[in-house]
């Protein structure tokens, strides 16, 4: 379904697996009727920045986010 300029709408996200070299994060969209509009999610992958190669999630994201 559509959502239009000025249109109020809740996303709502959640982390279903714990993280290791990738997060992954699901998305469900709704309008201020409370309708889903739709569903997404976006998977990201953790690298070191001074090698641009891929690393696993740091310690310190998982304890701040509650996430284990």
């Amino acid at each position: 379904k559509p959502s239009f300029y000025d249109d109020l709408i809740t996303i709502k996200t959640t982390i279903t697996k714990t993280p290791s070299v990738k997060i992954e994060f699901d998305y469900e969209i709704y309008n201020e009727s409370n309708e889903l509009l739709t569903i997404a999610y976006t998977k990201l992958v953790f690298v070191n920045k001074g090698t641009v190669k891929p690393r696993y999630c740091p310690e310190e994201l998982l304890e701040k986010s509650n996430i284990l």
